[in-house]
């Protein structure tokens, strides 16, 4: 009964985790961005207009800096909250994901579907999703990793997620048990929500992990 009472606690955090995400992306995106917008169309205006030329170096450089603020509250929103995820699935966001990384990384990070045509239902997508963005993040933090593959798989009566990477072995549950942080903490609770099976496979060099979860 405990066990069971542990579980719906945690299954309702993260819903509401997930609920807050939306709302804050929410106004970052009509709110933050919008006002933001409204100030680069305005200097827009004064430039178009303005003769002296000191001025419009001053304006030029505002502009600029509204323009990074703007990138700021995307990348934020997009964080929070991938609009892939609910217009088009796990696939989609997860290669926008991956694609966005591979701009700013000197890693490598490949998604391989082999034909994968099952539609993740969205709560199990979500998690999925959170799972995938721990997984990488501690791969650029500690791994120093030049290579990592996400893949998919489908099964008669289940789906696989692989993640695979090139970087510093670690035992997983050993590190768990050990770990101060939250990433790896973060990674097992959402496992346990979406009920998957975990497995860490031995690799001679980098690390291996597949999830399996029922349809």
């Amino acid at each position: 009964m405990k066990r069971k009472e542990a579980e719906l606690l945690l299954k309702t955090s993260l819903e509401s985790e997930k609920n807050e995400r939306q709302r804050i992306a929410a106004d970052i995106h009509d709110g933050v961005s919008g006002d933001l917008n409204a100030v680069r169309n305005f200097i827009s205006i004064l430039l178009r207009t303005e003769t002296d030329a000191d001025k419009k170096e001053m304006f030029t450089e505002i502009n600029n800096g509204v323009e990074a603020a703007l990138e700021n509250t995307r990348l934020v929103s997009y964080k929070l909250m991938p609009p892939l995820l609910e217009k088009a699935g796990f696939v989609p966001a997860v290669q926008d994901y991956l694609d966005r990384i591979n701009k700013t990384s000197e890693a490598n990070f490949n998604l391989h579907v082999n034909g994968f045509a099952y539609e993740i239902p969205q709560d199990k997508a979500y998690e999925l999703f959170r799972i995938t963005q721990e997984f990488t993040s501690n791969m650029m933090k500690y791994g120093k990793i030049s290579q990592c593959t996400i893949g998919l798989n489908d099964h008669a009566e289940s789906f696989s997620l692989l993640i695979e990477d090139d970087g510093i072995p670690y035992n997983f549950k050993d590190l768990y048990a050990t770990s101060k942080g939250a990433g790896l903490k973060n990674i097992s609770s959402r496992i346990k929500v979406i009920e998957a099976n975990f497995e860490q496979i031995p690799q001679e060099k980098g690390n291996k992990f597949v999830l399996s979860v029922k349809k």
